[in-house]
């Protein structure tokens, strides 16, 4: 069998949305959407990848001047609507990222050429994108807080900790602006559209990550690292094993938890 190459293609296009369950009054609508209820917009940038062998006739999967015009005809139907009253599949399907991706990765043709289609990638903002394959449905979305830390190991000497952890091993410590992306994966939710709502991992978030760690000295103010090496190996263990009690449960899990210590440095956990 000869391999599998992937290739990937990009799309952008912009709409209107409002999130509103009709079976709902307005301010249970307000509860669970928050201001998603109202009428707003996004830019999203769309990637998609299809994945086979590599012809020996031509040197291609899927031949980029053909895909063009499929995913620009795909996204003629949304780009520059507002979903709720311009598109039938939004009048009983919630507007959200995940039914996005969902009716995308429908109108798309599941083979083109020797290429079958095996990943959309939606970004609704910077912080924030769903993905959806063959098999599942993941939401990520980015957080930034503030921490320091000190890398020594108690049981070296301290020449050995200059030696193995350099200038990260200064006594009085040092910090970083860490970036936390968090992935949770199930299926969405027919009432709400959305796998998790992004207000609750924000809260989640919050309760579990920002008032544990957020601007504080993990070998000195946070009892989890009393005996573990706050290196962001295990920082990314140890966010992710507060986390995953609140995500794995009501049909979905934390899938993935990405941790970028520096814009170098990135070190990541999966389920």
């Amino acid at each position: 069998m000869k391999p599998q190459v992937s290739l990937g293609r990009r799309a952008y296009f912009s709409v209107g949305r409002r999130l509103h369950n009709p079976a709902w009054g307005d301010e249970q609508n307000r509860q669970v959407f928050g201001k998603r209820s109202f009428p707003h917009g996004h830019d999203y940038t769309l990637d998609v990848f299809y994945r086979g062998e590599v012809s020996d006739e031509d040197g291609m999967i899927v031949n980029i001047s053909e895909i063009k015009p499929i995913i620009a005809e795909v996204l003629k139907q949304l780009d520059g609507k507002f979903l709720d009253c311009d598109v039938p599949y939004f009048q009983t399907h919630r507007p959200t990222a995940e039914n996005i991706v969902e009716f995308i990765w429908n109108e798309l043709p599941s083979r083109i050429n020797t290429g079958r289609l095996v990943r959309l990638r939606l970004q609704e903002t910077s912080t924030s994108w769903t993905e959806k394959t063959e098999a599942t449905m993941k939401v990520t979305r980015q957080y930034e807080f503030a921490a320091a830390h000190r890398l020594y190991a108690t049981g070296l000497p301290d020449e050995e900790n200059s030696a193995r952890y350099g200038k990260c091993s200064n006594p009085a410590g040092h910090g970083h602006n860490y970036n936390v992306e968090v992935t949770v994966e199930g299926t969405p939710d027919s009432a709400t559209g959305s796998i998790i709502a992004p207000e609750e991992l924000d809260r989640i978030v919050d309760e579990e990550i920002f008032e544990r760690f957020d601007h504080k000295h993990l070998n000195e103010d946070c009892p989890e690292f009393t005996n573990l090496i706050p290196t962001s190996e295990n920082f990314a263990k140890v966010i992710f094993d507060c986390l995953q009690p609140r995500l794995d449960r009501d049909g979905h899990r934390l899938a993935k938890i990405g941790l970028h210590e520096t814009t170098k440095n990135y070190f990541e956990v999966e389920a």
